[in-house]
């Protein structure tokens, strides 16, 4: 997971990416319009490689560009794991997989909750919501994709194959490691590594 430098850098850029989110300042007891935002975006950070961040105290003053705002220490207190977690999750199946934590820089505080990549199964939204302003489709995988940045419906060929291809990774590599701890197949050396390591580089020259 990112550690204390790399949040910085996360507050700093000032951009959404695919794997980088920002919301405006709030208190998470409030509306559930923001609570539906929140939960998609980490149901389609979980399907990516590597997951995702989402910093809470950032605005949007021109288009496509954040800077810090004021939280009040009522809305950062709002945001607990307990309380979260079990709104998200009662949406999402496999639950989906997270840290909170209040993060200080240049006098304001943040609220960055990272993501974690889902364990076995992609993350499925499992029921629907209807708000004002934002839904939750149930039977619905979300997913950023490299086309638009945005948590939304995965719609795409491209989009698909990329998580399916993450999918069968996963439980190829857990077959593997459950294989070896029953002895079944030998433990990969050191000499093993080495040579598969020196024939990567030989390919890239």
């Amino acid at each position: 997971m990112p550690n204390g430098t790399d949040l910085q850098l996360y507050i700093q850029r000032g951009k959404e990416e695919r794997y980088l989110e920002y919301k405006r300042s709030m208190t998470w007891t409030g509306n559930d319009t923001t609570k539906v935002k929140i939960a998609k975006a980490m149901m389609a950070m979980a399907n990516l490689n590597n997951g995702g961040v989402i910093v809470v105290g950032m605005q949007e003053p021109t288009r496509g560009v954040w800077v810090p705002e004021v939280m009040t220490p009522q809305q950062i207190a709002s945001f607990t794991q307990d309380d979260v977690a079990q709104w998200v999750n009662d949406y999402a199946t496999p639950a989906v997989q997270f840290s909170i934590e209040a993060f200080p820089l240049n006098g304001n505080q943040f609220v960055i909750i990272q993501v974690q990549e889902f364990d076995a199964a992609p993350v499925i939204c499992r029921k629907q919501k209807i708000t004002g302003g934002e839904n939750l489709e149930a039977g619905v995988i979300y997913y950023r994709s490299n086309r638009k940045i945005e948590s939304a419906p995965i719609s795409t060929d491209e989009d698909l194959r990329e998580l399916i291809s993450l999918a069968v990774d996963k439980g190829t590599s857990k077959q593997v490691s459950r294989l070896r701890s029953l002895g079944l197949i030998p433990t990969e050396t050191t000499n093993q590594r080495d040579t598969q390591q020196y024939e990567t580089e030989r390919g890239g020259l």
